[in-house]
Formats: structure tokens, sequence, C-alpha cells
């Protein structure tokens, strides 16, 4: 079987399953992944985090989100370029500044264009701690099955190209329910890891190969 036609076989699979959560179990799943999140950023000692407005049945960081405000931490989201199928990051501190945009997903409408304006790039000294991401299927190396479209590949790429050797980072997280972790993701040479990956059940650190907590 090809490569393209696994990740597509796999997307509809794990697609299926998430939206066969009832409401409920996606609430009370998504509120136990956002607390293990808190704990992993407050651990990592962050300040900074781009997340996502969470879409259908994608696990719902809104928690997360709502917590990071309170505490004071900036908050980026993104929003979709589709001319050049690239994310601008924008810095936003509450819902009333969202709004649907590219595919019915809420998108900042407000505010001066943060790291990722002009199609991805950034001032180095505004890049985010962290990075959340939503995906499909996860598994512990790290591998990550997105939506296909390549936005946050290619926002990573961006970053990267402008960073030097000696730049820190930002730690890639994906949250997931549990239901969507695999043995392994079909990956591609272009296709970057996540570092962290957190679900309902704790925190793994995919680059040691060890759980951080459970």
């Amino acid at each position: 079987m090809g490569l393209a036609l696994r990740k597509r076989e796999l997307r509809a699979g794990k697609a299926a399953l998430r939206d066969g959560l009832s409401v409920e179990q996606r609430g009370r799943l998504s509120a136990l992944v956002c607390s293990h999140a808190l704990t992993w950023f407050s651990q990592e000692q962050a300040d900074s985090l781009l997340a996502y407005a969470p879409f259908r049945s994608e696990l719902d960081c809104r928690p997360l989100l709502a917590e990071a405000w309170a505490r004071g931490h900036q908050v980026l989201l993104p929003r979709v370029i589709r001319e050049s199928g690239a994310l601008s990051i924008h810095p936003v501190r509450s819902w009333d500044e969202l709004a649907p945009g590219a595919y019915g997903i809420p998108e900042p409408v407000t505010g001066i264009a943060g790291p990722g304006a002009n199609a991805g790039t950034a001032a180095i000294s505004a890049l985010p701690d962290a990075v959340f991401v939503p995906g499909l299927a996860f598994d512990r190396r790290g591998g990550r099955l997105g939506y296909g479209r390549g936005y946050y590949d290619r926002l990573r790429a961006a970053w990267e190209a402008e960073l030097p050797e000696s730049a820190a980072r930002p730690l890639w997280v994906g949250l997931a329910y549990s239901l969507q972790l695999v043995p392994e993701v079909p990956l591609e040479e272009h296709d970057a890891l996540m570092d962290v990956l957190i679900t309902e059940n704790g925190i793994w650190d995919c680059r040691k190969e060890r759980v951080l907590w459970s």
C-alpha cells in the first residue's frame, strides 16, 4: 500500500473514531488533557504559547487557553492565508477577538500580526515557548498525521530557516485523545516530529522516549 493511501485511510479511521465521541466524552477527556498540558507548561517555566481554536471534534483546548489568559501568559493563535498556504500568527486576549475564517475555523480578527506573519517568518524574540497542535493520529516517536495541508510543517520550516543554531526552539506538543495513538504514523521526509505528546493518560517525552507524568 502506498504512503498516500496509508495516510488517507488512517485519517479517515481516526476522524471517525474522534467523531464518535459524545460531547460529554470530548469535554471530559479534553479537560484532562488541558490539565496535563498546564502542568507541563508550568514545569517548563514557559510563558508564551501558540495553540489553536478547536473545530468540530478536535480536542477542545479552550480550558488551556482560558487558564493561560488568567495566568497572564501570552496566547497566540493562527490565521490561514489561503493565497500563500501559510499561517499568520496573532496575539489574542479573549474569545471576542475570534471569528470564523478559512474552513469555518475560528481565527483572530484583530490585533497586529505576531510571529508567523509574512509566510511564517518572525523575529526570533517573538517565537512562543511552546506550540500546541491538533492532529488526527500520533505515535510515541512524535509522529503526527495532520489534515494534509501542511500549514504547521511550513510554519515550522520557516521558523527554522530564520533561527541561528544557538537559538532556543519552541517545543512542539501534540494534544490528542488516547484513541488517536497508533504504533507508527506513516511519515514523509519533511514531516517534523513532536517533542511532547499529551493525552488524557499523561505526558510523554518523545525525545527521551519516557513518561513525564501519568
